[in-house]
């Protein structure tokens, strides 16, 4: 098996995926209340002017100008609805001799005469909100390639659109192999074990935009992995397999991709996840995770996660904070390694617990951070503040 890049650092192996992805982004037109936490693949524009006619910024009178400074402050000869009308916030002046507007508070009335005005150098215009203030027609509401948010939808409607259009969601195949594996659904036998990664992975797919699909699981056979490859490849536009990429007798996965297209990596220069590996078969990606829960929910994140991004254009930074360490951090003895943290706020710093102590795969659910060690450093001690990268999806549980 050759790849041609046998071990690759995690931000040239992103780089090499995205270039490599072959991904031809589809539209699909959607109601207005489906649209959210989807990406626009066109600009959302504007159908009409809002307001459609000038209105009252605040509640009170609205008037013409000249007739008002014709009278000298003495406004007694006014009668409503011939020289002014009353006029709420946001409510159209349909009177085209209207054309300036005080607050309700700077008037004096007796009764329901009105006497005079009451603020000082009251200017022509004021306090009259012009036809499309807020939106005017043509306006761009949402951005090609934005991800639409809830209140995106408000400015949307409120422009007089009922459907957007977006990029269809990228189809996404999972595949998991291993003899010693079982559905969930099956009777637990001794020495079987659950297969488990599929579920965090099809709900980060959906999470990000994308759309799972899970197949049976596969046996530990170079054919039959090689025929549900060739299946997926030509139905869906990501594939993602579990298991089978390192390099025992059963791990069949990467000498099948080479096979059967362009291997370009097969490991990373980083541990847990290390024989994680890319290739592209009849154009489309395919990713090789291990089967481990631990290495693959943080290669899965790492690898898979910008890829199905950059099919929807999306660009996302990796967030860091700088903490403080609660104990010591030495480097993996074997391996350049990405630890797990718990990164917690306390007294207006964040603080950094390395989970050194608890099963890695156990441990899956309880971290928020990673750091990054090099197996040739002297690693950090207890105190030592440390840049983190937070975890995709746990950035808000800093708690």
């Amino acid at each position: 098996m050759d790849a041609l890049y046998t071990s690759i650092p995690r931000s040239d192996a992103v780089a090499l995926v995205c270039e490599n992805l072959h991904f031809k982004a589809k539209e699909e037109m959607l109601p207005l209340q489906d649209a959210a936490f989807r990406v626009a693949s066109r600009n959302v524009v504007s159908q009409i002017n809002l307001p459609d006619t000038k209105c009252s910024r605040w509640d009170g009178i609205a008037f013409n100008y000249d007739d008002y400074a014709a009278r000298n402050g003495d406004l007694s000869a006014w009668r409503e609805n011939s020289d002014y009308i009353f006029s709420n916030t946001g409510i159209g002046i349909f009177n085209d001799s209207f054309d300036t507007m005080v607050k309700i508070e700077d008037t004096v009335f007796q009764g329901k005469q009105l006497l005079k005005i009451i603020q000082s150098q009251v200017k022509r215009g004021q306090n009259i909100i012009p036809v499309g203030e807020r939106m005017s027609v043509g306006e761009v509401l949402v951005a090609k390639d934005m991800l639409i948010m809830p209140s995106h939808l408000n400015l949307m409607a409120s422009g007089g659109n009922a459907l957007v259009s977006v990029y269809a969601k990228p189809k996404v195949a999972i595949l998991s192999s291993g003899n010693e594996l079982l559905s969930n659904h099956d009777i637990v036998e001794v020495g079987r074990t659950i297969e488990s990664n599929s579920f965090s992975m099809a709900a980060k797919i959906k999470a990000r935009g994308g759309e799972a699909f899970v197949y049976p699981i596969l046996p530990d056979d170079q054919s039959a992995i090689k025929a549900r490859i060739k299946e997926a490849v030509r139905s869906f536009d990501v594939v993602v397999l579990g298991g089978g990429s390192g390099k025992g007798q059963h791990d069949l996965l990467q000498e099948s991709l080479a096979d059967l297209g362009t291997l370009y990596f097969s490991e990373v220069e980083h541990g847990p996840g290390k024989r994680t590996c890319f290739a592209v078969v009849d154009n489309t990606p395919v990713f090789g995770l291990v089967g481990p829960p631990g290495g693959e929910e943080l290669t899965f994140d790492f690898y898979v996660l910008p890829a199905l991004d950059s099919c929807l254009n999306q660009k996302r930074q990796t967030r860091k904070v700088r903490a403080v360490l609660d104990s010591d951090l030495p480097p993996h003895f074997r391996v350049s390694f990405y630890f797990t943290l718990r990164v917690y706020e306390k007294e207006g710093h964040y603080h950094a617990e390395p989970l050194l102590n608890r099963n890695f795969d156990r441990a899956i659910a309880d971290y928020n951070a990673y750091l990054f060690v090099t197996k040739t450093s002297e690693g950090y001690k207890k105190g030592d503040i440390v840049e983190v990268e937070l975890r995709t999806f746990y950035e808000t549980s800093l708690s």
